[in-house]
């Protein structure tokens, strides 16, 4: 199922886009394809209880697999939870699959051009790729 920083000239009507700015997210349960302009808008809108779950999955710009580390941990109370605090770092080989290999199991593209179809997001994943 469903980690450069160097800067790359996209083609087309793309701009300069610096590697790693870009993040792919999976929502599991109900297959869907998020992208956001930066991880702090990615660890704003993942909740950190659904990320320690397994619900949210994670791709930097290039389409590598992310996982979270966790600075402050989830916690459950009798009566309460409370979100924990997590960045993004390039995930272990066995974590999760690289993007190009999992998109065809979105049912839905939850964001605006590029990034709203199956093949647009595999369009721009190829035009990033460094040989």
């Amino acid at each position: 199922m469903l980690r450069s920083s160097a800067d790359v000239t996209q083609q087309g009507s793309r701009p300069k886009t610096k590697l790693g700015t870009m993040i792919f997210v999976a929502e599991t349960e109900e297959r869907s394809f998020y992208a956001f302009s930066t991880e702090r808008d990615a660890v704003a809108y993942c909740e950190g209880l659904d990320v320690e779950a397994g619900i949210w999955l994670f791709w930097d710009n290039l389409g590598n697999p992310l996982e979270p580390l966790f600075s402050v941990p989830n916690k459950r109370g009798l009566f309460t939870v409370d979100n924990g605090t997590y960045t993004l770092v390039p995930a272990s080989p066995e974590h999760h699959a690289p993007l190009v290999e999992v998109l065809n199991e979105f049912l839905s593209f939850e964001s605006p051009a590029p990034f709203n179809s199956e093949g647009a997001v595999r369009t721009y994943l190829s035009a990033g790729q460094v040989a």
